[in-house]
């Protein structure tokens, strides 16, 4: 039996008083003895909501019998709703976890092909239970009742549609170049992708490389991800010296089977290509991978969700999406190849680009003590890819920082990192003195303390071992001859290590 609040098994066996209300119900397990006795509130999506000696409760009707006259009149248990949107996401991401979910449940899930333009799946229990009915559209107009939108956005329109409770963030992914591994260009800056994508860079010989026409490979120019391109500043559609491709993997094969094309998708359809770091002027480059992705420090980073009205879907797909927060499916969708939201892990040594940058960039302006007290904090410790930046206002996380800091929080509450220092790292960029760049990184540092602790609202972290920890500028990890460049430099992390 599913009753919403947070009840012991001890606690729904005892007995209720035999209180007689005017709609009186009685609500009886299909598995057990346990029967609730309360006055019937009302039926929505699956859910019966009665008001007994215990307060209100919620209970999934799946799992009672409800007798009595105020009991409505139940045609389908079976959750029916539709699933629209970007159709590859919908196959590549989506139909893998609803399978997942469904295997958790011991149900079985089959997929009627139907049209070009709907199918069904049907989620079954071994004992011929029907779960869901679920229908698969390409479009289903911009009504949200009963439905999830499956869709791509940047980091606002995560943020916005989070603070409407509209928006179910599923995985990370970013725009990258990609080339075959026989070229023997490794980087690119961001001034020569948008010149080769504006079409005034075409000769491989401008990027480093030989003498030879660049074989420029593109998605559609009215696909989903060329549209995210557009309002990220990379616009795709006008480009006309090129080859376009409607799946994306094929794009990969192509480019990767070309030693003089450059490919231009995203990171989880990069296929077996080599993937192009973003070369910064001062030699810095950010490579494109799940870490870096999901910490924000790669340029172009952008988000799958699904788009919903949680107060009107059905209780197996409310379900899914709890489900979607946990450690089965965020296993999942690294499996298909999308960076999840889950928390990854990078010790320093893995970071050696980093730590030559970092010297070259500031040997005439941070002392060598500095850089060695950074690396003595950090040596032996683990980063973890919830890197916090702040908006403007400089005290409120910026919008992919807060999708960052939900993950973080999550992985606290679980007691993963129980028995693990957590070290609050601030960096800044090279503005300013060195002492005053220490000051503030500190300051940022404590900023990400304070919010910790403010969602530990019930003392579950109350053991937690923390030190906070200022490095100022010793540790840039882009160049700031850009906007981007600096605002990248100026951020906060999380490390783990050992408390003993």
């Amino acid at each position: 039996m599913f009753i919403s609040r947070s009840l012991s098994i001890a606690l729904a066996l005892t007995a209720f008083s035999q209180t007689s209300w005017a709609g009186q119900v009685t609500l009886k397990s299909t598995s057990s003895s346990v029967e609730l006795v309360g006055e019937f509130k009302g039926y929505s999506n699956g859910i019966y909501t009665i008001t007994s000696d215990l307060g209100e409760l919620e209970v999934d009707a799946r799992t009672v019998t409800c007798s009595g006259d105020a009991c409505p009149e139940i045609k389908s248990l079976t959750s029916e709703f539709i699933i629209s949107g970007n159709q590859l996401l919908i196959n590549q991401l989506l139909l893998p976890l609803l399978e997942s979910y469904s295997f958790s449940l011991d149900a079985k899930l089959e997929i009627d092909a139907g049209s070009d333009t709907k199918s069904n799946i049907m989620v079954t229990s071994r004992d011929g239970q029907k779960f869901a009915n679920i229908s698969l559209q390409p479009k289903a107009g911009t009504e949200l009742q009963s439905s999830f939108v499956v869709k791509s956005g940047t980091a606002g329109v995560l943020s916005k549609g989070a603070d409407m409770a509209t928006v179910i963030p599923l995985a990370a992914d970013a725009l990258i170049a990609i080339n075959s591994d026989t070229n023997p260009v490794k980087s690119i800056s961001l001034d020569a992708l948008q010149g080769v994508l504006g079409g005034s860079i075409t000769n491989w010989k401008d990027l480093g490389g030989p003498d030879v026409s660049i074989n420029v490979y593109l998605p559609q120019a009215d696909s989903d991800l060329a549209k995210i391109a557009k309002a990220m500043g990379y616009d795709i559609s006008k480009v006309t010296a090129t080859e376009r491709f409607e799946d994306l993997n094929t794009l990969s094969k192509v480019t990767t089977n070309d030693p003089y094309g450059l490919g231009f998708t995203n990171f989880t359809n990069r296929g077996a290509a080599s993937t192009l770091p973003i070369l910064g002027s001062c030699g810095a480059n950010l490579r494109p991978s799940s870490f870096n992705i999901s910490a924000g420090s790669y340029p172009a980073t952008f988000y799958h969700y699904i788009e919903t009205d949680t107060a009107t879907l059905p209780i197996f797909a409310s379900e899914f999406l709890n489900y979607l927060e946990g450690e089965q499916a965020k296993s999942m969708i690294n499996h298909q190849g999308y960076p999840s939201l889950a928390v990854f892990e990078s010790s320093l040594e893995n970071q050696g680009n980093r730590i030559v940058h970092g010297l070259l960039s500031n040997t005439t302006s941070v002392p060598s003590l500095d850089f060695r007290a950074m690396l003595k904090a950090l040596k032996t410790a683990r980063q973890l890819s919830t890197v916090f930046r702040f908006n403007t206002d400089g005290v409120t996380l910026d919008p992919q920082s807060k999708a960052g800091f939900d993950a973080l929080i999550s992985e606290l509450f679980l007691g993963n990192f129980a028995d693990q220092k957590i070290i609050i790292a601030g960096f800044t960029g090279a503005a300013g003195s060195n002492s005053d760049n220490k000051r503030k990184s500190k300051a940022q540092a404590a900023l990400v303390s304070d919010l910790i602790k403010a969602a530990d609202s019930d003392g579950l972290l109350a053991d937690l071992q923390t030190e906070v920890l200022g490095f100022g500028e010793t540790s840039p990890i882009a160049c700031e001859d850009t906007a981007y460049g600096i605002a990248i430099n100026n951020r906060v992390e999380i490390w783990v290590k050992g408390a003993f």
